[in-house]
């Protein structure tokens, strides 16, 4: 399949407190972005090829409008009170136009110019599973042009993001999207008993982990 991560993203709390945790763990902090029109938010941190967003509830008008309410993103923004999944996971392609293996959705998102849109996986309606997305980028972080460069260290030391595992409440069964991704090798799925996100680090060959449970449903992995 020709295609590859490009960011996950976690919805946090306003203005992503949960930001200074990262950045106590060792994580160099990026870029921040409004997304005007959609309602949200973001802080991002950069390894080599792919990213980690943090996204928040920033306007519960533009959140709530028509042509953002099909993502979710209301829902996932406040996944404590709705029970929503609260990850998404950004893939680009590896060949510009080429067809994808299954069906998308077009979002045109306020944000991005006239006409342009965010080809989506995940079907409408869907809150159980990660909003699932084509990134209109193309490159990794560590290619990115030099007026667009990000910090990509970090102490530890992480370099590429080599997994990315993602727990889901319940007995759900997984759409049909999910599982050729998973088929595909590009994300692993695993029910538990909460939602949970796991990043694997250059291949986890340190052996080592950390648990931001208290204050995000993510573990690090390097």
């Amino acid at each position: 399949m020709q295609l590859e991560l490009d960011h996950v993203f976690v919805c946090v709390d306003p203005q992503a407190p949960e930001a200074e945790v990262l950045k106590a763990f060792g994580l160099q902090e990026g870029r921040r972005r409004t997304h005007h029109g959609q309602g949200t938010a973001n802080v991002c941190f950069f390894f080599h090829n792919a990213y980690l967003e943090l996204l928040w509830l920033n306007d519960t008008n533009e959140i709530q409008s028509p042509v953002v309410q099909a993502t979710g993103l209301w829902e996932r923004c406040r996944w404590k009170q709705t029970q929503a999944c609260p990850f998404g996971i950004s893939l680009r392609t590896l060949i510009p136009g080429s067809q994808l293996p299954f069906p998308t959705w077009d979002y045109y998102a306020p944000f991005l110019p006239q006409g342009a849109a965010i080809p989506i996986i995940t079907k409408k309606n869907n809150l159980a599973e990660p909003l699932i997305f084509i990134s209109p980028a193309t490159q990794k972080p560590a290619n990115y042009q030099l007026d667009k460069r990000q910090p990509l260290d970090h102490q530890p030391p992480l370099n590429e993001m080599t997994a990315v595992r993602v727990f889901l409440p319940g007995e759900q069964n997984l759409s049909t999207e999910v599982t050729k991704l998973i088929e595909e090798g590009l994300i692993n799925f695993h029910l538990g008993n909460r939602n949970q996100l796991e990043l694997e680090f250059d291949h986890g060959k340190e052996g080592k982990l950390y648990r931001f449970d208290s204050t995000l449903p993510l573990v690090i992995k390097w």
